[in-house]
């Protein structure tokens, strides 16, 4: 397999972090969870959404 350029590499893993926040938010609702659960859940998100805007913003450095 060829190895990705860098750019190509964030790309993939800000539309991973996208689709597994998607899934995480989705569960949210849909899934029983308890407080303690959903607490969690919650945090993780903020960390998952913490990465994406580093990706993100390491994405805009490499198109300037």
């Amino acid at each position: 397999m060829a190895k990705l350029p860098e750019r190509e590499k964030l790309i993939r893993d800000i539309n991973g972090l996208k689709e597994s926040i998607r899934l995480a938010l989705l569960n949210i609702g849909s899934v029983p969870m308890t407080g303690p659960e959903r607490g969690e859940l919650l945090k993780s998100i903020g960390s998952l959404e913490k990465h994406l805007y580093d990706l993100r913003t390491r994405l805009d450095q490499l198109s300037d």
